[in-house]
């Protein structure tokens, strides 16, 4: 078994949770209400900055001009392609999505940690640590994809046929098997710890950033209420 396909096995209770999360499935079920699906793209547009970035950051990691045009790919579809899924979204939330970009908010909490997790891991760490840190994120949708796709069999009818469409499009899972290739090829010789530890907390920021839109989480909601002291 391949260091990335091990790690994933150990994060099949948290992709579980993910799976049968109530975001995830009111998107199944295509009736995720207008207010959650706001929210999850105006963090998720925030998010997929810091994504290219780190992806930025492990081209200047490379080893060599393979390795460097394969990430590139990766960047170039994350740039050009996750417009449909966000797009969906807004559909069925009755808004604009040029709009909704215009009149960005600012990070969420778990958005916060999630973007500083993924840029401490990329800024101090070798290649396979910022793989590391960015795979969950294409590994749960790729499987979010597939799955969905074969519970729900949506037609292109369904509110999130596009949403799920894209997940589940084979180039998905080729582009999958690319990063877990270099996860695999970088990580000779590397820390196997430092790269579990990248993993696995990005794994479970994956749980809480749909836990995050579902409840439409705010910093004051950190903040206790104020009241006479007991």
């Amino acid at each position: 078994m391949s260091l990335a396909q091990s790690l994933r096995r150990d994060a099949e209770p948290i992709y579980q949770a993910i799976r049968f999360h109530p975001f995830v499935e009111a998107i199944a079920q295509g009736d995720l209400s207008p207010e959650a699906a706001v929210f999850y793209v105006q963090q998720d547009v925030r998010y997929l900055t810091t994504y290219a970035q780190v992806f930025a950051l492990a081209i200047s990691q490379a080893e060599n001009l393979t390795q460097m045009k394969r990430l590139a790919d990766r960047m170039r579809v994350l740039l050009e392609g996750e417009l449909l899924p966000h797009v969906s979204l807004c559909r069925a939330a009755g808004v604009s999505y040029e709009d909704l970009k215009r009149t960005l908010p600012s990070q969420a909490p778990v958005a916060h940690h999630y973007a500083q997790h993924m840029m401490a891991s990329s800024t101090h760490g070798v290649l396979s640590e910022t793989i590391a840190a960015a795979l969950p994120c294409h590994w749960v949708y790729a499987d979010l994809g597939r799955d969905l796709m074969q519970a729900v069999r949506p037609r292109d009818n369904h509110p999130f046929y596009d949403w799920i469409a894209f997940y589940a499009d084979s180039s998905m899972r080729d582009g999958l098997d690319q990063l877990c290739g270099l996860l695999d090829e970088s990580a000779r010789g590397a820390q196997h710890e430092a790269i579990a530890r990248a993993f696995h907390e990005s794994f479970r920021m994956e749980y809480l950033f749909f836990d995050m839109a579902w409840g439409q989480q705010e910093w004051d909601m950190l903040v206790p209420p104020k009241g006479p002291r007991v």
